[in-house]
């Protein structure tokens, strides 16, 4: 079994630090970086974390019962956010910026975090509150997620609206992205997308089905008297090898658009490849527009056009809605952050 002295090897730092920070020591400060390295190779090693907490209970006693009701333990619910990740990653900034609001904001309660990786509803015991971030399906009349006060699900729906949901609105997002594309001249749009992959919690089960990107641009194909088939491609995900592989499809099947509508940014990065393999000019042979606004969009060559979801904005509504149902709201609600276009260089007017 996996010792404080195995970690403290792999991560480089003392057993002490390794035992404070698997304890949530709320007055210990240390490196966001060397707090997540701790944690994963806590996990990757298997390391029994329940261990590490009733090791801190016994140790609170009866003289610190006041300092610990003025403490909130808040899980984070993500399995796609380890270490490891790439620092752009979508879920890792938008969980920093979540953490971020949260510790500025003003609140009677102090927050320790806890990173929840392990597929199961016992690591969400003894919690107040749960921020579950991605497509997870959780069941809301589980024991444990019923006792569980405050709870707030980002980035998908929460099950049967049992609790508080954080999620952009794609119809705004879709329909500000051909606007645009409307704006100058240009009719002949299609929409490349992946596939989303919704987990069902403790349950190892996992469902593919269209992404609400996808469902909005059909929406509005048919809304527009349109043919979807005619004017979507879909990818098994987001990654910029499946932008680079379907982009090269398109190519070489004769069916390139004067505009492409792409459903993430990774996405974009893989079809700029395949454009420049191809000899073939972004921003003067066709236009494109993706969707998220990572940092790098403006690094690209031509810069890129695309439609930023706030993830600032994201953090602080969810941030707030956790607020306010501490400070006494009892109701849940689904909060829909604004959008906004970030114009580049890879969309060109056509001339009149």
């Amino acid at each position: 079994m996996a010792t404080l002295t195995d970690i403290a090897k792999m991560c480089h730092v003392s057993k002490s630090t390794i035992s404070r920070v698997l304890n949530n020591d709320p007055d210990f400060s240390v490196a966001e970086k060397t707090r997540e390295q701790i944690i994963s190779a806590a996990t990757s090693l298997n390391y029994d974390m329940n261990k590490q907490r009733k090791t801190r209970k016994k140790a609170e006693g009866k003289n610190s019962s006041a300092k610990a009701s003025t403490v909130l333990r808040i899980g984070i619910l993500n399995y796609s956010f380890t270490i490891n990740q790439n620092t752009d990653d979508f879920y890792s900034k938008l969980i920093s910026s979540i953490i971020t609001a949260l510790k500025d904001m003003t609140c009677p309660y102090d927050f320790e975090f806890r990173y929840i990786f392990k597929d199961s509803y016992e690591e969400l015991n003894d919690l107040d509150g749960l921020i579950v971030v991605g497509k997870l399906h959780l069941n809301p009349y589980h024991p444990t997620v019923a006792n569980i006060k405050y709870k707030v699900i980002v980035d998908y729906i929460a099950p049967q609206g049992a609790f508080d949901s954080v999620r952009v609105n794609f119809t705004d997002v879709i329909q500000t992205a051909v606007d645009y594309f409307h704006s100058l001249g240009l009719t002949n749009i299609c929409y490349v997308g992946g596939f989303d992959y919704i987990t069902q919690f403790a349950e190892y089960k996992r469902t593919k089905i269209p992404e609400f990107r996808q469902n909005a641009f059909y929406e509005y194909c048919l809304q527009n008297k349109i043919n979807p088939t005619d004017h979507i491609w879909n990818t098994d995900s987001f990654t910029p090898e499946d932008g680079y592989a379907i982009t090269k499809e398109i190519i070489t099947g004769g069916k390139l658009p004067e505009a492409l509508l792409f459903g993430s940014d990774e996405l974009s990065l893989g079809a700029y490849k395949a454009f420049q393999e191809y000899d073939i000019q972004i921003g003067k042979d066709l236009s494109i527009i993706s969707i998220d606004n990572m940092p790098y969009c403006g690094f690209l060559n031509p810069p890129l056009t695309s439609i930023s979801l706030n993830l600032p904005y994201m953090g602080e509504t969810t941030a707030l809605a956790l607020i306010s149902q501490i400070n006494g709201r009892s109701f849940p609600i689904a909060f829909n952050p604004p959008v906004n276009l970030v114009v580049r260089k890879s969309c060109i007017p056509q001339p009149e």
